[in-house]
């Protein structure tokens, strides 16, 4: 007698929703219980991806759930909705054509009609796969346009403060002793001393890097690559370029 296939659901939420709403994950399972209840079903299992990207391919729970359709063990898919499957048409589609190659029916939470065997359904799944690519670029668009606007400003783009500097409500701020040892580096550098011998003297001196660990050319080199940021207070992102007088660590009467 064949095996009963699996009722599975997928949920997914990126880095940035994560940030933005740390429940993410727990209302998309809520949503897909409720709809399978609504639909007389019981979800047997959740595939659940924690800050992957809606446009990549390579998720982990994802793969597993793909893996599991191989070999034919699911017989239906509920999904919350359909950005949370991708937010990319191209792949979105080839997920679909998966599943309907593996024999799984996938419904959908936020389209409780939806019929993958009815043509205008599938165009509409369609038209919204579209809309949520749109939406993506345009989130994206919107955050490059903030962060160059920070740079114009002499404000530093985002990620980790460079060495030398502690974030401070979003703004960079010297600190005291990181700033210290990239005067030393850029001073030694200036003298002449070759990156090797500059590592040797700090590690000496008992000079640590932010993680605590002693200092290797790699790191010094780094430093040494910022000089526009610690001599001129210089900030870019991409090809936009600002400039801040806070930022300046190395001043002339340091050289």
């Amino acid at each position: 007698m064949e095996a009963r296939k699996l009722i599975v659901a997928y949920c997914r939420v990126s880095t940035l929703e994560q940030r933005k709403n740390g429940l993410g994950l727990e209302i998309q399972v809520r949503d897909a219980t409720l709809f399978a209840q609504e639909q007389g079903l019981f979800i047997d299992r959740f595939y659940r991806d924690e800050g992957e990207s809606g446009v990549l391919e390579d998720r982990p729970q994802l793969k597993r759930l793909l893996h599991q359709c191989r070999l034919r063990r699911v017989g239906t898919l509920i999904i919350p909705s359909l950005d949370r499957l991708s937010r990319d048409v191209r792949i979105a589609e080839n997920l679909f054509w998966r599943f309907q190659r593996y024999g799984v029916r996938v419904l959908i939470a936020d389209m409780p009609t939806y019929n993958g065997e009815n043509r205008r359904d599938v165009l509409i799944r369609q038209i919204r796969e579209a809309i949520a690519e749109d939406n993506r670029k345009e989130v994206i668009e919107r955050l490059l346009k903030g962060r160059q606007q920070r740079v114009r400003n002499g404000h530093f783009p985002g990620g980790n403060a460079p060495y030398g500097y502690r974030l401070k409500k979003k703004t960079l701020v010297p600190h005291l002793t990181e700033a210290a040892v990239v005067r030393e580096i850029i001073r030694l550098s200036q003298r002449g001393r070759p990156t090797g011998e500059i590592v040797a003297l700090l590690n000496r001196q008992g000079a640590k890097r932010r993680n605590g660990t002693p200092w290797t050319t790699r790191q010094v080199r780094a430093i040494l690559s910022r000089r526009e940021l610690y001599e001129r207070g210089r900030v870019h992102y991409g090809h936009v370029n600002g400039e801040s007088e806070r930022l300046i660590l190395i001043r002339m009467r340091d050289a």
